[in-house]
């Protein structure tokens, strides 16, 4: 009996000795874990700033790249988009051959102009817009139909940028008819995507009306290809219905002087103008609603010999309405002398 008790109070006592150790074992090993997760606490919240300033700094980045990719596809094709947008002073001259199995070839020299008036005002441009061969003696004209097609004089302002949205204001004549126009156009970047909605409007002494809707939506595949959603909608006091627009694009750049670019288009009205008998005098139309012509072409785009230097081959097919929606091939052959900041 005392040795159980003896042993009883060897146990206890050992017991007692353990739990002091294992007190300040623990209470050791606490401020050690602790420390090890503070350190660990700061350099993860140190390193989530870091990546999330880096995400910032990539995300910009990439908006940045898309944005100067953007540009320069538009300022190598020379579309109507940029020639729309840039105030730079630049004067270009296209001579163009179209060859058509449904349609007579067609010969054209195209002139276009935008010239700075003065050192003090560049913000002022003198531009001379789409003079041809055939309306080069339209300039000065009071006909009416002839008026549509002349070439169009005048002098554009490029207000300065107000919350984000970019303005030009164009005063002109075609033939004696004056007319104004506003253009207005926004950039949004959402996520990889740059989209920008543009809205003009035109109105002539005659109260002749027109307004367009441009949405462009552009977004990179491969690091040398863009890809570009276009949707139009517009109407003209002239024209009955809305006229629709809509196509798919690719552009794809290897290098810095040649470009390939792929198109698939659809255009539509609600009320487009059919000639059902050409031979009827006047010609009898009617209205139709629906897409009358759809196509692809393929462009090929090359700067030769000097900077402002450019041949064009675009070979095509489509499928108009008037044509009973059977196929048209079309091979366009363009040189563009392009002369910029002259």
């Amino acid at each position: 009996m005392k040795f159980l008790i003896a042993l009883f109070l060897f146990f206890t006592y050992s017991l007692q000795a353990q739990e002091g150790y294992a007190d300040k074992l623990h209470h050791r090993a606490s401020e050690y874990v602790k420390k090890v997760s503070d350190y660990a606490d700061d350099k993860l919240v140190s390193m989530a700033d870091y990546i999330d300033n880096k995400e910032v700094n990539v995300s910009n980045a990439n908006e940045s790249t898309l944005k100067s990719d953007k540009d320069s596809v538009d300022t190598f094709f020379l579309n109507n988009k940029y020639l729309d947008e840039t105030d730079s002073s630049y004067v270009s001259l296209r001579p163009t051959a179209t060859l058509s199995t449904k349609e007579s070839d067609k010969f054209d020299i195209k002139v276009s102009a935008h010239l700075a008036l003065s050192k003090a005002q560049k913000r002022f441009k003198f531009f001379i817009n789409d003079l041809n061969k055939d309306n080069a003696k339209k300039i000065i004209t009071d006909n009416k139909e002839e008026e549509q097609s002349a070439p169009a004089l005048g002098i554009n302002y490029f207000a300065p940028e107000n919350y984000g949205i970019e303005s030009k204001y164009s005063l002109g004549i075609r033939g004696i008819f004056p007319f104004t126009r506003a253009r207005y156009s926004m950039e949004f970047h959402p996520g990889s995507w740059i989209i920008e909605p543009i809205q003009e409007f035109e109105y002539t002494l005659e109260d002749e009306f027109r307004e367009e809707t441009d949405l462009f939506l552009d977004t990179k595949i491969t690091n040398l290809t863009l890809f570009r959603l276009y949707l139009s909608r517009g109407t003209k006091n002239t024209k009955p219905g809305m006229s629709y627009n809509a196509s798919v694009s690719l552009f794809y750049t290897p290098s810095k002087n040649l470009g390939l670019s792929f198109l698939q288009y659809v255009n539509g009205s609600t009320k487009y103008q059919h000639a059902v008998d050409e031979d009827a005098d006047p010609v009898i139309y009617e209205d139709y609603n629906g897409i009358y012509n759809y196509g692809t072409s393929i462009t090929l785009r090359q700067n030769v010999w000097r900077p402002w230097f450019f041949y064009e081959l675009e070979p095509g097919v489509n499928f108009h309405k008037q044509f009973d929606y059977e196929p048209n091939y079309t091979l366009r052959i363009l040189f563009d002398i392009f002369i910029e900041q002259i």
